[in-house]
């Protein structure tokens, strides 16, 4: 299956957008496609901006990308993107200041595809819990 080469980090109406909101922004990665074919690769704070590009970047080259952040449903709009390109992705909500929440995510990365071999770390700790 062929991947799609635009990254998109914004959609809206079914239209792609880049951060400063251009439309369609056509995008050939200086990586060759297949840099992490079979690699499992979390990126947490993958919900929005450079968490969510970083996302759609990673699997356009290949990796099966752990989606990782608080809100579960900007999570799964991501992985539905990827998903729509020709990657492949889970979603799994997870605060990153909770030891026994990030336990089950990687259990949960772990369980669907049997290993872990990188990890973006995006996410921030600077606000507050509710």
């Amino acid at each position: 299956m062929e991947r799609n080469a635009i990254v998109a980090c914004r959609r809206e109406n079914g239209r792609r957008y880049d951060l400063q909101g251009r439309q369609e922004m056509p995008y050939q990665s200086v990586f060759r496609p297949d840099l992490f074919e079979g690699q499992t690769i979390i990126v947490t704070g993958g919900g929005s901006g450079i968490g969510r590009c970083t996302a759609h970047e990673l699997a356009a080259l290949g990796a099966n990308v752990a989606i990782l952040g608080r809100t579960m449903e900007k999570l799964v709009e991501v992985q539905r993107e990827i998903e729509e390109d020709g990657g492949k992705a889970m979603s799994h909500a997870c605060d990153i200041r909770d030891e026994a929440i990030v336990v089950g995510a990687i259990d949960a990365v772990l369980a669907r595809y049997g290993r872990i071999d990188g990890l973006v770390n995006n996410a921030g700790g600077n606000f507050e819990r509710h």
